[in-house]
């Protein structure tokens, strides 16, 4: 009973926030009631399309959460452990270790870019540490 009423109030509250739209609608209604009935159909049809919408949505994400879960169950298996092993090194066909367990191997970054900002930028302040 709430719910209805909730709906009257707010149709009650529409009127009276537009009141030329509603003149408008009631001289459609009174003039020409098949002009009033096709906007009142395109209306219902944009509202059906878009429930249709948001529900196809809802179905492929769905959908799409699923194929990701079972996607995850394949590659962790169901005791939530990698097939191949979390934390294992890759291993080359011969089934031993690509690399000499210990070894280390160290690679060059690229070098530091050149500052953007030019040196005349700032103040330079001199300053003594003090102790207490």
């Amino acid at each position: 009973m709430r719910y209805l009423l909730a709906i009257i109030d707010a149709l009650a509250g529409f009127v009276q926030r537009n009141p030329l739209t509603m003149l408008v609608i009631l001289v459609l209604a009174l003039g020409a009631p098949a002009l009033l009935k096709g906007i009142a159909l395109v209306i219902l049809y944009l509202i059906m399309g878009l429930l249709v919408l948001i529900l196809v949505g809802m179905l492929l994400l769905r959908w799409h959460m699923n194929k990701v879960r079972r996607q995850m169950e394949e590659q962790f298996g169901a005791d939530g452990r990698s097939q191949r092993g979390f934390w294992q090194e890759p291993r080359d066909g011969g089934g031993r270790r690509s690399d000499r367990e210990g070894e280390v191997h160290v690679y060059r970054t690229p070098e530091t870019p050149e500052k953007r900002v030019s040196k005349d930028v700032g103040d330079y302040i001199d300053f003594e540490e003090e102790k207490n």
